[in-house]
């Protein structure tokens, strides 16, 4: 059996969600959600309710190995499973995740690679259709977003502005990053019509200039953020930031021929190697 450790804003806990899953389909066992890391957290909630996702929560106790002999023969009498922690050391792709022997297995981390669940894509996005009823203003804005060439821009500041320690290692993409993508995607595509996502829409709005015809998505919140990664996966193209968020919105769109345009630099710091990030059909400027 897969169990995972679901933490961390909607972005974090969809790449957690899918690398055990895709574990889990590649050893063919069943696998549980543990989302008790939201029992004492206030940045973000639980978010994965809002999609086709059938996995079972964590309820029970479990014990986690290395334990002695009296604590496995308690484990069993109260029919605890017993698991292993796997912890992801750092954020390159590991393939020996896949070749582990041990019976049950509980992931920590990110996990933030399409090579952890790229072979079971089909079924990833089978799993990540939104179930919830969308507000009238995302579906309105559905209409304009299908009939156009749509593309998506998001830009991600919150606490990568406000908080210190985020700052630090995250950092923000810039304008220039921004006006160079959107100069990028008019050479290419005719007539784009630009739609403005951002957890500071109001920042987006004072500071982003474009000439072409944009929409400024300002009616969705953190409760709602599901919306809006139903809205920029239905772009036909995508502007990311250093955002797990983002990056899900442009991969979930189903277009074949998309653009995706994402910023070289992931981190602002140099320890994380974020290599396996970006698929490699993506521009990375």
């Amino acid at each position: 059996m897969i169990a995972v450790e679901i933490m961390g804003g909607l972005g974090n806990q969809m790449f957690q969600f899918a690398s055990a899953r895709a574990l889990a389909l590649h050893r063919n066992e069943k696998f549980l959600l543990d989302k008790h890391f939201f029992d004492n957290y206030e940045l973000h909630n639980y978010s994965l309710h809002h999609f086709n996702i059938k996995t079972p929560l964590l309820e029970e106790n479990i014990s986690f190995e290395p334990i002695n002999f009296i604590e496995k023969v308690k484990a069993f009498l109260l029919k605890k499973k017993i698991f292993s922690i796997y912890e992801e050391k750092e954020l390159i792709f590991n393939k020996n995740l896949f070749t582990l022997p041990q019976k049950n297995i509980y992931l920590k981390g990110y996990f933030q690679s399409e090579k952890y669940f790229i072979k079971y894509e089909e079924q990833i996005r089978e799993d990540f259709k939104i179930i919830s009823l969308l507000k009238k203003e995302t579906t309105e804005i559905l209409k304009i977003i299908n009939t156009q060439n749509s593309i998506s821009l998001h830009i991600r500041r919150g606490d990568y502005v406000n908080n210190p320690v985020a700052n630090l290692v995250h950092g923000t993409c810039d304008l220039n990053y921004y006006y160079k993508a959107i100069t990028i995607i008019k050479e290419k595509i005719e007539n784009p019509v630009f739609f403005i996502f951002s957890d500071d829409i109001n920042w987006a709005k004072e500071n982003l200039k474009i000439e072409d015809k944009i929409y400024f998505v300002d009616f969705n919140d953190a409760s709602t953020n599901y919306e809006d990664l139903k809205l920029m996966s239905s772009c036909k193209h995508n502007i990311i930031a250093n955002s797990s968020f983002s990056w899900w919105g442009a991969w979930l769109n189903n277009n074949k021929n998309k653009i995706v345009i994402a910023p070289n630099k992931w981190f602002n710091v140099d320890y994380h190697n974020a290599t396996d990030i970006i698929p490699e059909s993506w521009l990375k400027i």
